[in-house]
């Protein structure tokens, strides 16, 4: 099930300003943050597809992060303006991948990849439906939200 369509289609890119409250004593973001980046551009990869989670929700899906990689290259700090390239890599019949890179213009500061997995109300697995796996496979309808400062 993972004949994926092409990179460039299941690809988004989220845009976010490092607020002060998100870095460390350093001046540093603290590295917990980078799963709230991947969130927000996770969940803006799917608004970009015309779906809020919400609606997965009511449908009584749930797509829980059951396994999360970070890397960090280089240090985020208070005001940059950073970038969260969000791709869908791998889709089985009961999870999903995702790729994150953070970027600060050119520079990579971040990878991570999460693995979410398709449950239902009672928290048990459960084959994703076809309406849900369509979504995780297709291009951009939409624009990008307004940002919030």
């Amino acid at each position: 099930m993972n004949d994926l369509p092409s990179t460039e289609v299941l690809t988004s890119t989220h845009r976010l300003r490092v607020r002060f409250c998100e870095t460390d004593m350093m001046g540093i973001v603290h590295h917990a943050n980078y799963l709230v980046y991947c969130e927000a551009a996770r969940v803006e990869w799917l608004l970009r597809r015309g779906v809020s989670y919400d609606a997965f929700t009511k449908m009584g899906i749930h797509l829980p992060v059951v396994d999360v990689r970070l890397r960090y290259r280089l240090p985020a700090r208070f005001e940059d303006d950073l970038r969260v390239v969000t791709t869908v890599t791998e889709l089985t019949r009961v999870s999903v991948r995702f790729r994150y890179l953070v970027t600060r213009g050119e520079a990579l500061l971040c990878e991570a990849e999460t693995l979410l997995a398709c449950v239902g109300d009672d928290l048990r697995p459960k084959r994703m439906p076809p309406e849900i796996t369509r979504v995780f496979r297709s291009a951009e309808v939409a624009a990008a939200p307004a940002r919030t400062e």
